[in-house]
């Protein structure tokens, strides 16, 4: 088995691919990838126990009661922000107006926003001195 092969198992497996549809793309017997997956700790039970770092790949193996990890180190995690600055998951944007100042304002992923900060919402509930008095 050639080193391309090899590689090319590793990424299939980490995409979720079985023994029998690697073996069918690379021609190879289904002997031969699932032996190489068990040497290398490519086997359903790791595979289970690990994701992928989001920035170069790298299994990271799941602890129990322990948030799932997205990336291996410090070094990738910043690497995938910093190339990734521009491209947000932020949610629906909605346009409001405040019901106290009048300002216009948009409201990331919440459409039941009705004020534009947490001054204006202080000033519409208790009035500007705070003891009900404007």
């Amino acid at each position: 088995m050639t080193n391309e092969q090899k590689e090319r198992i590793t990424a299939f497996r980490y995409q979720g691919y079985g023994y029998s549809k690697i073996a069918g793309a690379l021609s190879v017997s289904v002997n031969t990838v699932k032996s190489y997956c068990r040497r290398n700790g490519l086997d359903s039970d790791t595979l289970n126990n690990s994701v992928a770092c989001k920035q170069c790949g790298k299994p990271i193996t799941i602890k129990e009661k322990y948030k799932v990890r997205q990336f291996c180190s410090d070094k990738c995690r910043t690497l995938c922000w910093n190339s990734h600055k521009g491209q947000s998951r932020k949610k629906t944007i909605y346009q409001f107006v405040c019901e106290k100042c009048g300002a216009s304002f948009e409201s990331h992923g919440n459409k039941n926003r009705k004020y534009c900060s947490h001054d204006c919402y202080i000033a519409a509930r208790f009035g500007k001195g705070r003891g009900g008095n404007e």
